[in-house]
């Protein structure tokens, strides 16, 4: 089956499936294409939210918050479901509570401003979904592996391991740079991991699925 490229009219005709955003995910796209700021495209938003929905998850850990984007997607899937988000950021972390507020979601979201890699290695609770918007920060494939290692203790079975950027532009084919190569890396682990089952998924910047084996 040959595959279909996303050209401008296929994506601007995706674009007029997804449903209108409300007032605050709509300022909050406008400031991150303003300002530079790192957010999970539209689609994703909805896919991460669908996919919260479908394993009936409440208790969701991100790695990331940048501000607050993809937490409130998250949190819409969930039902009255709490976030703990890491943030090393100080200045997105406060927007990041200031978006949650607005969204409804003041008393559901906690943002922890630290390093996500040491704030997992204090954090003590269990959660049914977690989130990584960090592949590319990592250090080295060490750290990748630690993270990941670290999520998949903190998961219950039948919880979801998710992962932005898991193609990395195309790199992970023939990675030259370090944030490749943990993408790569990343992917390669969660593939042959006996706790996971996983797919990647090329929407946007590729999306890593994975499901902790019960």
């Amino acid at each position: 089956m040959r595959t279909v490229e996303v050209t401008d009219e296929i994506q601007a005709y995706l674009d007029r499936l997804v449903p209108k955003r409300d007032p605050v995910l709509a300022r909050m796209e406008e400031e991150a294409a303003r300002e530079g700021i790192p957010i999970v495209e539209t689609h994703e938003g909805a896919f991460l939210s669908l996919l919260v929905r479908i394993a009936g998850a409440k208790r969701i850990l991100e790695l990331g918050t940048a501000t607050g984007y993809s937490g409130i997607w998250l949190l819409r899937g969930t039902d009255g479901g709490l976030l703990t988000s890491f943030e090393v950021d100080g200045k997105r972390a406060a927007r990041a509570r200031a978006n949650f507020a607005e969204a409804g979601f003041g008393k559901q979201a906690i943002v922890l401003e630290q390093d996500a890699v040491q704030g997992l290695e204090k954090l003590d609770g269990r959660f049914d979904a977690c989130f990584i918007d960090l592949l590319t920060s990592f250090p080295s494939e060490d750290v990748t592996r630690r993270v990941l290692e670290l999520c998949i203790e903190h998961l219950d079975g039948g919880a979801l391991l998710m992962a932005d950027n898991a193609l990395r532009q195309g790199e992970v084919v023939k990675p030259k740079t370090q944030q490749a190569r943990n993408v790569a890396f990343y992917n390669k682990q969660v593939a042959e991991h006996p706790r996971l089952e996983s797919v990647v998924v090329p929407i946007r910047d590729g999306l890593s699925v994975a499901r902790v084996r019960d």
